[in-house]
């Protein structure tokens, strides 16, 4: 066997085990079969010395010694080791890496795409909370809402919804707010206004004021302007040419509409230039759309967290309100986050 097609063999064997640890699948090593738990995977696993006293355990304590030697270098080698080979694709895998404090995880990347999914969650004041969630693998997200948090679903209806969850499954994922936030998502936008539900004009033009305020005005504070211009830049790729899945929660703006209009808006450059756009409406019911689903229990999670002021991931942005005076009274508050800095 020649060194490249060992080589090869080696990062197959790591790409399978993140996968198959991830999904709670059993793993054939040899003649022995491992019954894993839903587990996520860090690359220390493949070769400390001390591990879980588990099914993934005791995988890792059966694996080859060559694969655990090379593993404590190739795993984190730039640009050409395991990691890196995993996270830009090797033979239709891919896998992703996440930081949640200093922990860092590897999952698989099943759906291979990013979306966005946009929902609402109404607040105790009136207000409302809408997130746009940036997924980067929303079939990724369900498994760890589904198999490793275990949330039941609405019986009805077969979905997640915060509102239907008991305080033990709210309690757990408030617990864990940093890593859901990690593995759901990569970015973060949320508003929160009572404009949804007291119009104070058009709800189109309330919409669009609502998320050109996040990103116009303070011209003055230069880091104000270069952050603005940062994050409209993100979210702008981030939604440009992807399948955006926005729950009916904007009548009598259409999710169509709104998903058009959202787009529209973060492409605008100046007063007559806009970067050129394609708007993807994906044109399904919450029950039908996973990402909707996960955008719903992150609404849920972070309208709780501002209620309770026990929000810190969140950083705020301040709200250009000359978009609307209107609401001089009861201004919006703006937030976000994302998986690195900006």
């Amino acid at each position: 066997m020649t060194d490249k097609v060992k080589d090869q063999k080696w990062l197959d064997l790591f790409l399978d085990i993140i996968e198959k640890a991830y999904l709670g699948y059993d793993f054939h090593l040899d003649k022995t079969l491992f019954r894993l738990e839903p587990t996520l995977v860090r690359p220390v696993d493949f070769h400390k010395r001390d591990v879980l006293h588990s099914s993934y355990g005791s995988l890792l304590r059966a694996l080859d010694p060559i694969f655990k030697n090379l593993a404590s270098s190739e795993v984190y080698r730039a640009n050409t080791g395991w990691i890196a080979k995993g996270i830009n694709g090797h033979n239709g895998r891919k896998i992703r890496r996440i930081t949640v404090g200093e922990d860092v995880f590897l999952l698989p990347n099943l759906s291979k795409q990013p979306t966005i999914g946009i929902d609402t969650s109404g607040c105790q004041d009136g207000s409302t909370i809408m997130v746009i969630c940036s997924i980067p693998d929303y079939e990724g997200a369900y498994v760890w809402l589904e198999k490793h948090l275990k949330l039941p679903k609405d019986l009805m209806k077969n979905e997640f919804h915060w509102a239907k969850l008991n305080q033990h499954y709210k309690r757990l994922l408030l617990d864990n707010f940093e890593l859901v936030l990690a593995v759901c998502c990569d970015s973060l936008l949320v508003l929160k206004s009572n404009a949804f539900r007291d119009r104070r004009g058009k709800m189109e033009t309330i919409f669009v004021n609502l998320v050109s305020g996040c990103f116009s005005g303070f011209d003055n504070d230069l880091f104000q302007v270069d952050l603005r211009n940062k994050l409209k830049q993100r979210f702008f790729r981030a939604v440009n040419g992807v399948a955006v899945h926005c729950d009916d929660d904007f009548t009598p703006l259409s999710p169509g509409r709104v998903v058009r209009l959202l787009v529209h808006t973060l492409a605008k450059q100046s007063k007559n230039y806009f970067e050129s756009y394609t708007p993807l409406f994906a044109q399904l019911y919450s029950h039908e759309s996973k990402p909707i689903q996960i955008a719903d229990i992150i609404a849920g999670m972070v309208k709780v967290m501002l209620e309770n002021k026990t929000v810190t991931l969140l950083r705020s942005l301040p709200f250009d309100l000359r978009k609307l005076p209107n609401y001089a009274d009861c201004m919006p508050k703006a937030y976000f986050w994302v998986n690195e800095k900006v």
